[in-house]
């Protein structure tokens, strides 16, 4: 009798023998089995022996910690309820597999074709699944009292940690509620995975292809995201506490009710769209010039959240609408710019100058707005001489909710009806700032009179009109 694998789908493998008769599942004795073993691990040292084929063999239940099976042809075999403890697995074929209630803890798969295993309730503490495919797939075999069973896996509730997963292939896999933390998962192929509810915290998912992944609800704090692929994942209700999310492109990415507190998320200037880094460019080149060469920004409706322009100086640009939700704007100039109606919550504002800007309606929901000079530009003549003149910054109608505007300067601002509950007022000079109707519950002060007399000086705020 001579086995035969047809693969005409790289999802669905047919075990057939010749006359069109389909091959069962066999119970091995356990003295030819030991005889096989042995003859495969004369076949690994170099020796003479025989590689092992044990596809479609019924070897449920056996203790068989340590065994060599690296290489061996396991197609469609039942490993079911066995012990197979740091257990060598490598590069061998597992298409269709049983291995459902296994101990498999510090087992090594790498490099393993495990399409189609069954994995549900086993032992995966400590294994190494290294560059193996773990993609969804079909065995066909003759059932007990029916034709042709096909055999789909589901990695739904599956419970795995401290798993090196690097470079596995689960694309289109099923894994809703699993449990997957502590992982290694560095550039795995999760396209398009079913990962909703699943608890991935603490993994190292860096370099990772999870395009077109259901991540809805799933825990992932203080994951490692560094470089991933994300584009049309769905993050919505997810929880990304802490998570580092360093170089990730969020466009298009859905995020509604996620959680990132404490997630660093930075999109460097190079990896924003293209038509953004032109504008960027030709704005600088306007400020270097003095309005010589290129053009003033027109970022208006942009989005930008979470990119890093830490340190640029975007002064006078045109940023009316655009969505800056947790951007780096740390030490950035915006003198005179508008900023009317954009989405500033959670963004770094550190020690960044917005003299004259106008924030009307903007939201800088707990916003970092330590040391920011809001105080107003001085204006000067094309020639550059003072024309004794300012220009207050526009807060009205600002929202400002828990935003921390410690050392801040806010000198003849106008915060008229801005909502600053529960703000850090903490050393903010708002000498002579605009303050009627606006709220101010809850907010934090060094004193009862945070109108203090004086402005600080301010700098870098001057530009020519």
């Amino acid at each position: 009798m001579r086995l035969v694998n047809y693969s005409f789908l790289s999802h669905i493998r047919f075990v057939q023998v010749y006359r069109q008769t389909y091959l069962r599942h066999t119970k091995m004795e356990s003295v030819e089995l030991s005889q096989i073993l042995k003859k495969h691990q004369e076949w690994l040292d170099g020796r003479t022996g025989v590689r092992a084929n044990l596809a479609m063999q019924d070897l449920s239940g056996l203790r068989l910690p340590g065994a060599r099976l690296s290489k061996a042809t396991l197609t469609g075999t039942n490993l079911s309820a066995c012990v197979l403890t740091a257990a060598d697995f490598r590069d061998a074929d597992l298409f269709g597999a049983n291995l459902q209630k296994s101990d498999l803890e510090n087992a090594d798969f790498s490099g393993a074709d495990m399409r189609g295993v069954l994995l549900r309730g086993s032992n995966l503490s400590g294994a190494r699944l290294v560059n193996v495919d773990l993609r969804d797939g079909a065995l066909m075999y003759a059932g007990d009292d029916v034709g042709t069973v096909v055999n789909h896996v589901d990695y739904s509730g599956i419970e795995l940690d401290q798993v090196m997963l690097n470079g596995a292939n689960l694309a289109g896999a099923r894994l809703a509620n699993s449990i997957i933390t502590q992982s290694n998962l560095t550039g795995a192929i999760l396209r398009h995975c079913d990962l909703s509810g699943a608890n991935l915290s603490q993994s190292n998912l860096s370099q990772v292809d999870l395009t077109g992944a259901n991540l809805t609800g799933a825990n992932l704090w203080g994951v490692d995201l560094r470089g991933a692929n994300l584009a049309g994942v769905q993050l919505a209700e997810a929880n990304l506490e802490n998570a580092n999310l360093t170089g990730v492109s969020l466009e298009g990415v859905d995020l509604e009710a996620a959680n990132l507190k404490g997630a660093v998320i930075q999109r460097t200037p190079e990896s924003l769209p293209e038509s953004i880094q032109a504008i960027l460019k030709e704005h600088r080149k306007w400020v270097e010039s003095d309005g010589e060469a290129g053009a003033c920004a027109n970022l208006a409706n942009a989005d930008l959240r979470y990119a890093d322009l830490s340190g640029m100086n975007l002064s006078a640009v045109n940023c009316t609408n655009a969505v800056l939700i947790g951007a780096n704007l740390s030490k950035c100039q915006f003198v005179l710019a508008n900023l009317s109606g954009a989405n500033l919550s959670r963004s770094n504002l550190n020690s960044a100058v917005l003299s004259g800007a106008n924030l009307s309606q903007a939201n800088l929901t707990d916003a970092n707005l330590r040391s920011v000079n809001f105080g107003p530009a001085n204006i000067r003549d094309p020639d550059k001489s003072s024309t004794k003149r300012t220009w207050p910054t526009n807060l009205a109608s600002a929202t400002l909710k828990g935003a921390d505007l410690a050392g801040a300067t806010l000198c003849k601002a106008n915060l008229e009806h801005a909502d600053l509950t529960g703000a850090n007022l903490d050393k903010t000079d708002l000498t002579d700032a605009r303050l009627d109707s606006a709220k101010l519950d809850g907010t934090i002060a060094d004193c009862s009179d945070v109108r203090r007399p004086g402005c600080r000086p301010l700098s870098n705020n001057e530009v020519a009109v």
